[in-house]
């Protein structure tokens, strides 16, 4: 058998051969796939991409209805089928931010107020820069407000601010001492409330949403209320909501034209009308008295922008209150004080004489000094304007036969000498007579200062959050209170066992000086704690307590060519939730994310690109309107790769302006800044003027829009209307959206 075998050279030629021609035919489609690989994910990629788009592009919409147009408690629906990626929420990465000028001519530009640091910086090269005042926004579900209540406090009474719209369902406030919550009520709008303070001392009332609230010693008082939306340019406003106690209230409001004036208390309804006098130098006063024999909330509305002046129990000459300069700040060139009879308090806090002259009459102020003036002169001419060749702050004390100020009943607050705000880092208090003792209160506006008492007073210490005030006898003669290192104070002043005070809440106008004018960016503190690299459950347990802002309001404080302190421009950022869906491509990292109104994505090669753009009605004409979205997850909302299901619901919408501005500018947070602010500015391919003279919008005439700012790198546009005022209105919804994952 073994002769039988041979070699058959062929057939294993044959079979070698076919065994490599197989090899390299594996090879060939293994080196294809490798080289097709990168080509199917990228189409997958691209798949995941358009389908989501499609999906969040209906998202946009219905989230953009809801904000406009819904009502508290209005709802809409969405749900999200991913394709292989995963949906998640991230909070820390989302924001955009408006500012506004209120002067001709001037520009106004913010940034890093968004980073979780404590500066920030702004750039307004055309004027002095005095100082810059941060507000709290409170944006987002769980961030509650918070009323500090001094001690000296008898009683609190508060309501609900109304806004644009409100919600349904009460207001939760609770009343807290000591960390511990001592007393709660569920407050509906149109409703009033109280909490009784005389045998509790210090505490803090913290509310869902926020109130108009007054703190109370004794049973009269007097102070100026700010209205329920102020207007961002000078404090003024249209609208009021004030708890009534029982007894008998005035209300004097002041205005610079006609004023028609409709005042409701429960049902019913009253109009009354306040004309000018017709002279110079005058404006318009109205003053109207209001019995009740149970609290309630009264509404006052104005045609004409006013300020508003309550008083208390008007059977007796208990009250004192600072009041503001036309220019909304309490440090001022011009005052247009009540006209309702009392003595002016004139402080000067300058080096110079100061002279102030109204209709008929006038006095000068030593410099560092103060003068009473008893008020209203005996004329019936209206209500006087004061004009000042320097600055003063002005404060009113309801009785006009004390021999001093310093004699009147009641409680204030005591302008900052360097911010001319609420709060600052330079006060200075004179004491002239000790006929009514007098006490000082300052306390902590931020989360750390170095303080310094000197002159009539000398004392120095240092404010953290578990030791945030102090309380001193006025002494005679001038009390100097300085910040040399950190956050901003507040200073109140007291006397007697009787007072009225309006309360902001604590995140509200905490003012830094700058005193500087620069060119280039200047930077400045952002008077919270420091979060940066922190983790994400840090940052959202200091939104809650508000040791961190969760958005920020920013007025910039300078000279507008008369006044020093008046508001420049202001600057609204916001912190906004972006929901993400990511996915892998041929390469990783891609995703398509919803964020303010807008819809971005990085795919492919992570270059950004907007699907749908931010939402805003612009024109016809010199207008511009805008509702930003403020979205945020609730606590108990899930996130993943299953299919989710959101629920988005309208928690209320707020006015921050309605006025007329010079420049309004908008920015986006990185990667997607500079791709929204190009797509904004589309419509230029049109325009002859841009496509000659690009980057000159000085010379841009035939374009009304936006227009990405010339300067390089920037993720801002510039609302454009050829010189022309801007009708500005901006709006804020806030929106609380609960996702769940859909069990199949």
């Amino acid at each position: 058998m073994r002769g039988q075998l041979r070699r058959e050279d062929e057939a294993v030629s044959a079979a070698v051969a076919t065994v490599l021609l197989f090899g390299g035919v594996l090879s060939i489609i293994g080196l294809m796939m490798i080289s097709m690989m990168p080509v199917i994910e990228e189409m997958e990629g691209s798949v995941e991409r358009h389908d989501m788009s499609s999906q969040m592009t209906l998202l946009a919409h219905q989230t953009s209805t809801l904000s406009e147009r819904g009502m508290p408690g209005d709802s809409t629906h969405a749900t999200l089928i991913p394709v292989d990626g995963n949906l998640v929420w991230d909070s820390m990465r989302g924001g955009m931010w408006y500012s506004a000028t209120w002067q001709e001519d001037m520009t106004l530009r913010a940034r890093g107020a968004l980073d979780f640091d404590d500066e920030l910086e702004i750039r307004h090269p055309e004027s002095f820069v005095e100082a810059v005042c941060v507000t709290d926004l409170r944006l987002g579900p769980d961030r509650p407000y918070y009323y500090t209540l001094e001690s000296l406090l008898d009683r609190v009474v508060f309501t609900v601010t109304p806004g644009l719209a409100m919600p349904l369902g009460p207001i939760d406030v609770a009343l807290t001492v000591d960390g511990e919550e001592a007393e709660n009520v569920a407050l509906r709008v149109d409703e009033t409330a109280s909490f009784d303070l005389s045998s509790i001392g210090e505490a803090v009332l913290t509310s869902s949403h926020g109130l108009t609230v007054f703190g109370e010693t004794g049973d009269s008082g007097a102070t100026y209320v700010l209205p329920n939306a102020p207007e961002p340019s000078d404090k003024k406003g249209h609208a009021w909501s004030i708890p009534l106690k029982e007894g008998t209230t005035a209300l004097h409001l002041l205005s610079q034209k006609a004023n028609q004036i409709h005042i409701t208390v429960g049902e019913e309804t009253s109009i009354h009308y306040a004309l000018p006098s017709g002279l110079s130098r005058t404006a318009v006063a109205f003053t109207h008295e209001l019995t009740v024999e149970a609290d309630t909330v009264a509404h006052i509305t104005t045609s004409s922008p006013s300020r508003l002046l309550l008083k208390s129990n008007t059977g007796n000459d208990h009250g004192i209150t600072a009041w503001p300069s036309m220019t909304g700040m309490y440090l001022g060139h011009e005052f247009l004080p009540p006209l309702m009879n009392g003595t002016l308090r004139l402080a000067n806090p300058g080096d110079a004489v100061v002279t102030v002259t109204w209709r008929g009459g006038g006095i000068s102020v030593a410099a560092g000094g103060v003068e009473d003036v008893s008020w209203p002169p005996a004329t019936d001419e209206g209500a006087l304007l004061l004009d000042a060749d320097g600055d003063v702050s002005l404060v009113w004390a309801a009785s006009n036969s004390l021999n001093s100020s310093n004699d009147a009943v009641g409680t204030t607050m005591i302008p900052a000498d360097d911010t001319g705000g609420s709060s600052g880092g330079v006060f200075t208090y004179v004491n002239e007579q000790n006929t009514t003792a007098e006490t000082l209160h300052y306390r902590l506006a931020g989360y750390t200062s170095t303080w310094n008492l000197t002159e009539a007073a000398n004392a120095s210490g240092v404010f953290l959050d578990s030791n945030n005030r102090e309380t001193i006898a006025a002494p005679l003669g001038t009390t100097a209170l300085s910040v040399t290192a950190g956050h901003p104070l507040r200073l109140l002043r007291t006397a007697g066992g009787h007072g009225l005070n309006h309360l902001s809440h604590d995140g509200a106008d905490r003012c830094t000086a700058v005193a500087t004018q620069a060119s280039g960016w200047i930077t400045t503190d952002l008077p919270w704690e420091r979060m940066g690299g922190r983790s994400e459950v840090d940052l959202h347990a200091a939104w809650i307590d508000g040791r961190h802002p969760a958005s920020v309001a920013i007025d910039v404080i300078g000279s507008d060519g008369i006044a020093t302190h008046a508001s420049i421009g202001t600057v609204w950022s916001f912190h906004l939730s972006r929901l993400a869906y990511q996915f892998q491509s041929s390469i990783a990292g891609m995703e398509v994310a919803f964020s303010g109104g807008a819809v971005v994505t990085n795919h492919p090669e992570f270059n950004p690109y907007v699907i749908v753009p931010p939402s805003d009605r612009g024109g016809p004409g010199p207008r511009f309107a805008a509702t930003v979205p403020s979205l945020h997850p609730t606590a108990n909302s899930e996130s993943g790769g299953g299919e989710l299901e959101l629920d988005i619901e309208l928690v209320h919408r707020m006015s921050l302006a309605s006025t007329p501005a010079y420049e309004v500018r908008r920015g986006w947070s990185e990667p997607y800044g500079t791709a929204i602010a190009d797509s904004a500015g589309i419509g230029l391919e049109a325009s002859e003027d841009w496509t000659v003279y690009p980057g000159r919008l000085d010379l841009l005439t035939d374009y009304v829009g936006w227009v990405p700012d010339p300067s390089y790198g920037t993720a801002e546009a510039v609302w454009h209307t050829n010189g022309e005022v801007i009708e500005f209105t901006l709006q804020l919804a806030s929106l609380d959206v609960t996702t769940r994952e859909v069990m199949v």
